[in-house]
Formats: C-alpha cells, structure tokens, sequence
C-alpha cells in the first residue's frame, strides 16, 4: 500500500503506542461509532477518537476516493464484519460513486 507523506504521518500518529493483535472477521456496534479514513486502502474503526483498541480495515482492492464521499453500509446484525459492502456516496449529488468491501479488523491496542 503506497500511502502519501500525510497519510503515513496520521496513520502512524493513530498507531503510536499501540500493539496489533490478531484480526477478527467483525467487531461489534460499540467499536464502529468513530471511523476515520486514513486512505483508500485504509480505514480505522473505534468506540471514540482515543479508544484503547483501534480496528484497522483494508477493504479489498481499496475503496477508491473515500476520503472524498460517504461511506454508507447496510448492518443485517450489529455485527460489521469482512466481506459486507459499502456503498459510497457523493456528498453533494447524493449519487451513488460505487462500492467496496471490507478485509478483516486489525485490532491496535494501547500498551
């Protein structure tokens, strides 16, 4: 994954501190409340901002521009697990700009 200067510097600010454990196929309600996109390749997932565990998701083949549009996804549980859809969509037109998926959860805890 070939990220910008900027997008390295957030992600690793994001991962400072922080210990990756063994991924997950889905994380609860509770951890999806915050979700930051570092990327097209990579979104962080959490219960709030400072979280002690992070959920880093690389969606399959990328997400393309979704830095730049809604991400919108249908939940059939709480659950939001790898493999489900994310529809993306412009913020002015309401258009839809297209879909990815979701890899695995990574989680990052703090030590």
């Amino acid at each position: 994954i070939n990220l910008t200067e900027k997008e390295q510097t957030k992600l690793d600010k994001r991962l400072e501190g922080r210990t990756a454990g063994k991924p997950k196929s889905c994380i609860s309600a509770h951890d999806q409340r915050q979700m930051t996109v570092i990327s097209d390749d990579i979104l962080i997932f959490g219960s709030r901002r400072n979280a002690k565990t992070i959920y880093i998701n690389k969606p399959y083949r990328g997400c393309r521009n979704a830095d730049r549009n809604i991400l919108s996804y249908r939940r059939t549980t709480s659950s939001l697990c790898r493999g489900e859809i994310v529809d993306l969509i412009d913020n002015s037109s309401g258009m839809s700009m297209g879909s990815c998926a979701f890899g695995e959860f990574v989680p990052y805890t703090k030590n």
